[in-house]
């Protein structure tokens, strides 16, 4: 029996989901290599072209006092990100 229209299909998610993870982590990256601060994952959601933060207070306003060199550093690492906006 053929399954590769069901491999396929699968394929398609599996190249979303990987795009997903691959953005959040470049986010991750670039605000541990500028802010010198821990942040997961699962604290960023990403919905383009805002990155919405759920952190704690004092993160959240260390990440928003610097979210211009931020912006910069990721446009600068991945030429087809389109983030407007830190909130």
């Amino acid at each position: 029996m053929d399954y590769n229209h069901i491999k396929n299909y699968l394929d398609k998610f599996k190249n979303i989901l990987s795009l997903k993870e691959e953005k959040d982590s470049l986010v991750v990256g670039v605000i541990e290599h500028v802010l010198k601060i821990k942040i997961l994952s699962k604290d960023i959601q990403i919905k383009p072209p805002f990155i919405y933060i759920k952190a704690s207070p004092l993160v959240r306003n260390e990440i928003l006092m610097n979210k211009e060199i931020i912006l910069k550093e990721i446009l600068a690492l991945s030429s087809g990100s389109n983030f407007k906006d830190i909130r």
